[in-house]
């Protein structure tokens, strides 16, 4: 028997309503089944440019010596060398003269 507004309720109802429907869309709207194409074998194309040159081959080096003060990943190395080393450049871009276009620095 309590009076209840109903435009307070709709209100209430239209958020019951938003909160009910799924954040995401479902899984299967993002995958694609390509089964069928991974079977079939790739022809390669005839008129692709074929490779020139002696085949590279990868050197096996000494054995580096063991440091106790090296940063257990590279991503640790770099963060500690930019810390250190805020304005220092650590990677330039050569043009085809091999002049540097453009030098990315640490910081």
């Amino acid at each position: 028997g309590v009076p209840v507004n109903s435009r307070v309720s709709s209100k209430i109802q239209q958020l019951l309503n938003t909160l009910k429907r799924p954040k995401r869309p479902p899984l299967k709207e993002f995958f694609v089944d390509d089964f069928e194409e991974l079977l079939e074998v790739q022809q390669p194309d005839p008129n692709q440019p074929k490779p020139e040159g002696n085949q590279m081959n990868v050197l096996k080096g000494e054995p580096l010596g063991v440091v106790t003060n090296w940063p257990p990943s590279l991503l640790a190395a770099l963060q500690r060398w930019g810390t250190t080393q805020p304005k220092a450049p650590c990677l330039t871009a050569l043009d085809t003269t091999g002049k540097a276009i453009y030098t990315l620095t640490y910081g």
